[in-house]
């Protein structure tokens, strides 16, 4: 049965992301989307938040893969280019203590 959607007025706006922050715990996750601010190096200013339970992340991590597996089949495998200051701030959760710094 195909799904019907309807957008709310109170979310017809898109908003640009280039930065997602996860937050969790064994209760739920929470999605920060904002953006990084040019003018002021490692601070990222959050526009919409989203909670969701473990079981839904991990159904949206399916969703999001499949989509980009159709995407990277129609128009090619998409590059993702190093991002410095993401990699300057740890983001969501840590699998392993973290290396000293060199």
């Amino acid at each position: 049965m195909p799904v019907k959607v309807k957008v709310q007025d109170s979310a017809s706006q898109v908003v640009y992301t280039d930065a997602v922050l996860i937050n969790g715990n064994p209760l739920g996750f929470v999605l920060n989307f904002g953006q990084w601010a040019p003018e002021e190096p490692g601070l990222v200013r959050v526009y919409s938040r989203v909670g969701m339970s473990p079981n839904h992340l991990k159904l949206l991590s399916q969703l999001l893969s499949q989509n980009v597996q159709a995407y990277e089949e129609r128009f090619g495998e998409m590059v993702v280019a190093e991002d410095r200051a993401a990699n300057a701030h740890r983001i969501g959760f840590d699998t392993e203590p973290p290396k000293p710094a060199r």
